[in-house]
């Protein structure tokens, strides 16, 4: 016996990505022929009748993939009856709401697209039924709006399980609307970057620069835990949102690290310890290479040094000493060097900021299109 079916999609009534669970309101629509009730049609009031369903045969639907309960049953009064035309067919229909397994895809949430079957069979001791699908699509024709998922598309396959036992999985393509995550997730991680370089740029005499950093720091935490209780723990792969706010907590752990570091720098001038030579010549070229400029950091130029013969006119240049210049950094003091190391951090922050959110809305851009 062949069993026609044709699903009508009502709604998506949540889809737990936690999880991985989709509830769905359904209406399933089961078309056979029973050659033993058939009779003549003499006019249109005769053509179609209903009878209760515990009286007459019908196929036992089961899930395939179900998160509780196996069997499709009615849960309205009102459709727990068959309808049965002159000519032998036989019309059922199965309402409500069923629970289906779904395995989540979050790798670009909150541009996450997923890919949902409900999977219907035959009962195992009815072997000799057939199931067979109306059309290759589900019908959305009462489907509701979900306000958080956009249906993108639908397909039906069929295939054989268990031997001889008809399998039709109902494929809902389905992607989330991601404005809302945009604006409230996305959106404020990439803010928060962007102000977590700019803890360099604060005056080290202002003293907030630790408290600064430290915030920002348990900022990204929040955020983290945030995520933890949004998506599923284990994930595969692991959700690209969820490596981009490590690398900015990453980032934030080494900028308290560094802003630790530069304010002992600024102190030693308070120890009045000397300048290592090493220290002065790294924040002189790093200095100059980023355009800065420093208090203590004098020009110095060989026409500015007075030859003897000018001091003692009587005796030949080629005879005087000539003393070489001091070296241009070594006026340079503690207070230089960590300005130095600051412009420097910042300028290592803002570009791994740039790479690394460049990357991420890329990846989840390209994902779209």
């Amino acid at each position: 016996m062949v069993v026609y079916t044709d699903l009508m999609l009502n709604s998506i009534q949540n889809f737990d990505v936690k999880t991985g669970t989709l509830k769905t309101s359904i209406a399933l629509n089961l078309v056979w022929k029973d050659d033993f009730i058939q009779w003549e049609a003499y006019d249109k009031d005769m053509m179609a009748f209903q009878l209760p369903r515990h009286q007459v045969w019908t196929p036992t639907m089961i899930l395939h993939n179900p998160a509780e309960g196996f069997e499709l049953t009615t849960e309205s009064n009102s459709v727990e009856k068959t309808r049965h035309f002159y000519n032998g067919t036989v019309n059922y229909i199965i309402t409500g709401s069923i629970f289906t397994v779904c395995k989540p895809y979050i790798f670009h949430y909150p541009m996450d697209k997923h890919s949902c079957d409900i999977q219907i069979l035959n009962s195992h001791y009815q072997e000799n039924v057939v199931l067979k699908s109306l059309r290759d699509s589900v019908r959305l024709d009462h489907y509701m709006e979900h306000p958080e998922w956009l249906i993108t598309g639908t397909n039906v396959s069929t295939q054989l399980v268990h031997g001889s036992i008809t399998e039709i999985s109902f494929i809902i393509h389905f992607s989330r609307k991601p404005e809302f995550h945009l604006i409230n997730v996305v959106l404020p991680i990439t803010f928060l970057s962007a102000l977590n370089v700019l803890v360099f740029v604060l005056p080290h005499q202002s003293g907030e620069r630790i408290s600064y950093a430290i915030t920002l720091l348990l900022t990204f935490v929040v955020f983290m835990n945030a995520m933890a209780d949004e998506l599923p723990p284990i994930g595969d792969p692991v959700c690209l949102l969820n490596i981009y706010i490590t690398i900015q907590m990453t980032m934030s752990s080494l900028i308290v690290f560094f802003t630790i570091a530069s304010l002992s720098l600024y102190n030693n001038d308070d120890k009045r310890k000397p300048v290592p030579a090493k220290w002065k010549v790294f924040a002189y070229y790093a200095g100059h290479l980023l355009c800065l400029k420093f208090e203590s950091d004098h020009d110095y130029d060989i026409q500015d040094i007075p030859k003897l013969n000018e001091v003692y006119p009587f005796e030949d240049d080629s005879d005087s000493i000539k003393e070489s210049p001091p070296h241009p950094y070594e006026s340079l003091l503690w207070k230089d060097v960590g300005h130095a190391t600051d412009k420097c951090m910042f300028v290592i922050s803002c570009l791994i900021l740039i790479c690394d959110t460049s990357v991420y809305f890329v990846c989840i851009f390209l994902h779209i299109w």
